[in-house]
């Protein structure tokens, strides 16, 4: 029989590691064609922030986790992120974004 010190360990440590994993908070962009930073919150909700033909804009919208991946998703248009460490890796459209 698990004591409930055992139990207890074995949660926070869960809690713990998912943390580790969590892609929430602010990141700065560069390298994409028009990305300039993303905020994603605890609530799935997205706000990117972009520079479109000098025009500063900021959409929002809301993001899915599934594993490394990152989906955002603004006015029905879909994002693709590999999450690794701190950075969001978006490919050459949407180009890396590190967490601040």
């Amino acid at each position: 029989m698990k004591s409930k010190f055992q139990v207890a360990g074995c949660a926070l440590l869960l809690v713990v590691l998912a943390g580790c994993n969590s892609v929430k908070g602010t990141y700065a962009c560069s390298g994409g064609v028009f990305l300039k930073s993303i905020k994603l919150d605890s609530d799935d909700k997205a706000l990117v922030t972009g520079d479109v033909w000098g025009q500063i804009q900021q959409k929002s919208g809301t993001y899915k986790v599934d594993g490394d991946n990152v989906t955002i998703t603004i006015e029905g248009q879909a994002i693709q992120f590999v999450h690794k460490d701190k950075t969001l890796d978006g490919g050459p459209m949407a180009g890396k974004c590190v967490a601040e």
